[in-house]
C-alpha cells in the first residue's frame, strides 16, 4: 500500500479558517440577541438585505444572504408569516417572485440594528484605522477572484 505525500497545513496560518471563526463568533452572539426578537440568524440575514436593497429576487436575495435556495425557501415563509416579508409580482418577468420588506419587516430591523450594530462595534474593536476598510476591500477581492475562477467541474470539461 502506497503512502500518501504528508502535506504541513497550518490551521490557524489559514485564512477562510479565521473568517468562519471570526463569522462563527459573530453568529452565535447574534443568535442570543435576536432570540428575544423572535429571529434567526438566517432571518436577520434576510431582513438586513431585503431593508438595503428595497427588492430582491429569490436568486439575488440567496446571493447576499448566503442561504442555500432551500433554507431560503423555508425561511422567507416563516417571515412572511411574520408579516416581515412580502412576495411581489415582478412585472417584467412572470416567472419571477421578487421580496420586499414590509413596514412590519422594517420596523423590526430599526428594532434590531443598534444591537446588531453595537455587536459590530465590538468585533472591531481595537483594529488599527483603515483596517475595517482594508478588509472590506480584501475579501470583495477575494470573492470576485472566486466567482470568476471556473469550477473545478467546468474546468475539467
Amino acid at each position: 500500500m502506497a503512502r500518501s505525500a504528508s502535506v504541513h497545513f497550518e490551521l490557524e496560518q489559514h485564512p477562510f479558517f479565521w473568517l468562519t471563526q471570526a463569522i462563527g463568533s459573530r453568529d452565535r452572539r447574534l443568535a442570543q440577541d435576536l432570540r428575544g426578537f423572535g429571529l434567526r440568524v438566517p432571518e436577520w440575514r434576510v431582513l438586513a438585505s431585503l431593508c438595503a436593497r428595497r427588492r430582491c429576487s429569490m436568486s439575488e436575495l440567496a446571493d447576499l444572504a448566503t442561504i442555500d435556495r432551500t433554507t431560503l425557501t423555508r425561511t422567507v415563509d416563516r417571515m412572511e408569516g411574520a408579516g416581515w416579508v412580502t412576495r411581489l409580482d415582478d412585472t417584467r418577468d412572470l416567472r419571477v417572485t421578487r421580496l420586499a420588506p414590509t413596514a412590519a419587516g422594517e420596523r423590526m430591523f430599526a428594532r434590531l440594528w443598534p444591537t446588531v450594530e453595537r455587536l459590530n462595534r465590538v468585533a472591531v474593536e481595537g483594529l488599527p484605522a483603515g483596517a475595517v476598510d482594508m478588509l472590506r476591500w480584501t475579501l470583495e477581492r477575494m470573492k470576485t477572484n472566486l466567482d470568476q475562477q471556473p469550477a473545478a467541474d467546468e474546468q475539467a470539461a
